[in-house]
């Protein structure tokens, strides 16, 4: 069964749960009448509808239907841990407008201590990227980027300025696979006080990204530093 079949079923479901068209606690329609609608097979609507209860969009309910759990939050901004998601799409997610400032672009080779900051091997060539993004003409967040020479041969600052992962997946055929990502809060250091409003705030949560291909290939480090007011994720858990 082509991936892209049930992953599009998955996506447009989510789009309608999260914009309110399948309300919380309502129930879907049959697995009959998405298998009409969508011009599939059973099977392929059942694919779509188990990652959405993997997300816990929606829970199974034994002999009665599917039922919709997930339920919108107080802010408008919601980040997507689950998946390797880049700026411009959390953007048009959450129906804001992004845009890009790359402060700083720069190509350099892979010294012994960036090597054990960051995990490329020493001698690698690599692209480094500064950008501020912002969201509805406000700066957001600054990203501070290591990129692999030999995944993103060809990188201009005028890709970096649009987005750098569909220049990537589509021009470069890279298949990014996974993102292992780790969380703190810092206080806000001079850099992020002149490119940020921060306003009444003194911290910015940081997350780190290191990003592989489908060869397990290290080609991306950042280190995302995002102002609170946008900084909001959500975790499902089970027990």
């Amino acid at each position: 069964m082509p991936k892209a079949i049930y992953e599009g079923i998955y996506r447009e479901i989510r789009s309608r749960i999260i914009n309110g068209t399948y309300a919380f606690q309502e129930m879907l329609p049959t697995e009959a009448e998405l298998t009409a609608e969508f011009g599939c097979t059973r099977n392929t609507v059942r694919r779509a509808l188990g990652m959405l209860a993997d997300g816990m969009f929606v829970q199974p309910i034994h002999g009665k239907g599917v039922r919709v759990i997930w339920l919108k939050g107080e802010t408008d901004m919601l980040g997507a841990l689950e998946e390797v998601e880049s700026f411009g799409e959390f953007a048009k997610r959450n129906n804001a407008v992004a845009s890009t400032d790359v402060k700083s672009f720069e190509h350099l080779i892979c010294t012994e201590q960036l090597s054990r900051r960051l995990g490329f091997k020493v001698g690698e060539e690599l692209i480094r990227v500064v950008r501020v993004r912002s969201l509805n003409g406000n700066a957001r967040q600054v990203d501070h980027g290591y990129f692999l020479e030999s995944i993103a041969k060809g990188l201009t600052p005028e890709i970096a300025a649009k987005s750098i992962y569909d220049y990537l997946e589509h021009k470069r055929g890279v298949k990014v696979m996974a993102s292992r990502r780790t969380v703190s809060v810092e206080l806000a250091n001079d850099e992020d006080c002149s490119y940020l409003d921060l306003g009444k705030y003194n911290c910015v949560a940081v997350m780190e990204s290191q990003s592989y291909t489908s060869d397990g290939i290290l080609f991306e480090v950042t280190h995302a530093r995002t102002h609170p007011e946008i900084f909001h994720y959500r975790v499902n858990s089970k027990r």
